[in-house]
């Protein structure tokens, strides 16, 4: 009887216990908090109102700047120069002496040339002379035609020689001058070629200059953008060194052949320099510009996603992340592509790829309130 009784009792105590833990498991599993959705959180920076506005169309353009006037001066006669009173960098006029040859060869042939003059009037006189005498006998028919004939050949070969005599001493006297380089233009001296006390010869380059007053851009245009590229069409560019500061050009002639091997087609612009800023051999970027679209819905072209040939950008309404499949237009020199369709006025747009994103993922401002609250504002 007791051992029946303390039986039970200790049934009675486990039952208990097994109630006690059911009701403690069930009370934490009924307070266990659910597993929080994801949530995209963005900066305002990353999100891009857009907005109807300009949008000039433009073509890029990289090149080199060379100048648009250039020279090298050579020796137009033999001989040691004697002088070149001008160095690299220096500042040249239009008629400034760059260099000079001796003259003592120059002024010694000049000579010769004078004196072979002076012979051939003399035997041309005589000539003459005899050709008066000889005619005159021939009148009188004391000496046959033949005979005159031939002194009057003689008479003919001497006012040859005396005219090819004269044309030698022109050539002579114009070396005296060509003694003397002088610039063709006003501009910079690039180069020296040659130093005093060197002998040059005949077409030696002594002294380059180079008129950096006005420069030109020569750049390649694929063959697909070349026929909207015309004479006189304004470009903007920027140049290494001198940070967001841009410099203004036109175009003012167009290669009418390709380029071999690209089969790209140069053109080439014109850039007023009388500042000096820019310098021969700069690389420059620019670009071109063709058309100019009013009232255009442009986004960044960093926001623009491409998926199996589809261009679309991320959106956000309602606190929710849309995609939003786009038709795109042209594009400017800003990095800024025009949307022709799939957006509105106001839509907000994730700027640039920040990650993965899916549709339907909610969204909201970093520290603040969802984002169609903060749109709303």
């Amino acid at each position: 009887m007791k051992r029946a009784l303390k039986l039970a009792l200790v049934g009675a105590v486990i039952a208990l216990a097994a109630a006690g833990y059911a009701a403690v498991r069930g009370k934490r599993t009924e307070h266990k908090p659910a597993a929080s959705a994801p949530v995209a959180e963005f900066l305002p920076s990353d999100l891009f109102t857009v907005e109807p506005g300009a949008l000039e169309r433009s073509l890029p353009l990289t090149g080199t700047l060379t100048p648009l006037t250039e020279a090298t001066v050579k020796a137009k006669v033999a001989g040691e120069l004697v002088a070149v009173p001008v160095r690299e960098g220096q500042s040249v006029k239009q008629g400034q002496m760059l260099a000079r040859i001796d003259l003592t060869e120059v002024e010694a042939r000049a000579a010769a040339r004078a004196a072979d003059v002076e012979a051939a009037k003399a035997q041309l006189v005589w000539a003459e002379k005899n050709r008066a005498q000889q005619k005159a006998l021939l009148e009188k028919a004391f000496i046959s035609q033949s005979a005159f004939d031939n002194v009057q050949s003689s008479r003919d070969v001497a006012a040859a020689k005396l005219r090819a005599a004269e044309a030698d001493l022109v050539v002579a006297r114009k070396a005296l001058g060509d003694a003397v380089l002088v610039a063709p233009f006003s501009g910079i001296v690039s180069q020296r070629h040659a130093q005093p006390g060197e002998r040059v010869a005949l077409d030696a380059r002594v002294v380059s200059i180079v008129d950096l007053s006005r420069l030109q851009l020569e750049a390649s245009v694929p063959p697909t953008a070349i026929a909207q590229v015309r004479i006189g069409q304004p470009m903007e560019f920027r140049v290494e060194g001198f940070g967001e500061r841009s410099f203004a050009g036109r175009i003012e002639r167009i290669n009418p052949a390709t380029t071999a091997g690209s089969r790209s087609i140069s053109v080439y612009a014109v850039i007023d320099n009388r500042e000096g800023l820019l310098r021969a051999g700069m690389f420059a970027q620019g670009a071109l510009k063709l058309a100019r679209v009013d009232n255009a819905l442009a986004v960044p072209a960093a926001a623009v996603r491409e998926e199996i040939g589809q261009s679309f950008v991320y959106a956000i309404e309602n606190g929710l992340v849309k995609r939003k499949n786009v038709k795109l237009g042209a594009t400017d020199a800003e990095g800024r592509v025009q949307v022709l369709e799939g957006l509105a006025p106001g839509d907000r747009i994730v700027r640039a790829n920040l990650g993965p994103l899916r549709e339907g993922l909610p969204a909201r401002l970093a520290g603040s309130a969802p984002v169609e609250t903060a749109q709303k504002k």
